[in-house]
């Protein structure tokens, strides 16, 4: 069922890559990076968002900028056919990286950056949260254990599932469209925490 889930969700992310490039122009998809980064700057203030449009433009600095042709091999010189085609394939490749598709390409990266970026702006919280979970599931497993309190398969199986699924959702949602509320986000990964602190709770090593 995990293994399910987790194949739905990279599929849904790869149609996404593939399908909104295709549906959405870039400045829509720009017009939602303004609205999420003004979202931010209402939640956070102006400097933590100044501080994760930063550290999303410094993500693209050390990324690929899909929107740029190649570089272009020095080839050596010969027949003039050859000097032709090469020029010709240059001119199609400069005319395809600068497409409408590609530009959207970047500009939905740009979008699922800046997503990333708030989510690391608020790792130090989930961190936190997790420890709590992590101590309370093991704390609950110990006294059962103690009390020799039966564990819960099923719990177990479908608090695993749960958490997997609310994390391939947060995936999913880094690369939607629309401009979506940080903390719907972040609600979503506390949610996963806490229904993996259940998992841990409920999980048995059967021997």
């Amino acid at each position: 069922m995990i293994r399910i889930v987790w194949i739905t969700a990279l599929a849904c992310v790869l149609g996404l890559v593939l399908y909104i490039p295709s549906s959405v122009p870039p400045e829509r998809l720009m017009q939602t990076v303004r609205a999420e980064h003004e979202l931010n700057t209402t939640l956070w203030g102006m400097a933590a968002a100044d501080r994760i449009l930063e550290r999303m433009l410094t993500f693209q600095a050390n990324g690929v900028n899909v929107s740029m042709p190649p570089p272009e091999t020095v080839q050596p010189a010969g027949p003039g056919i050859n000097t032709a085609m090469t020029a010709e394939f240059g001119q199609m490749s400069t005319r395809l990286f600068s497409s409408p598709y590609f530009k959207s390409v970047d500009a939905l990266f740009t979008l699922a950056t800046l997503r990333a970026a708030t989510l690391l702006h608020v790792l130090p919280l989930l961190l936190v949260f997790f420890l709590v979970c992590a101590i309370d599931g093991f704390a609950v497993r110990s006294v059962r254990a103690r009390e020799f309190a039966a564990y819960s398969a099923e719990v177990y199986t479908l608090s695993a599932t749960s958490g997997i699924a609310l994390l391939s959702l947060v995936l999913v949602a880094l690369f939607l469209p629309f401009t979506i509320n940080p903390l719907l986000t972040i609600a979503a990964l506390l949610l996963m925490l806490l229904v993996f602190s259940r998992a841990i709770a409920n999980y048995h090593v059967m021997r």
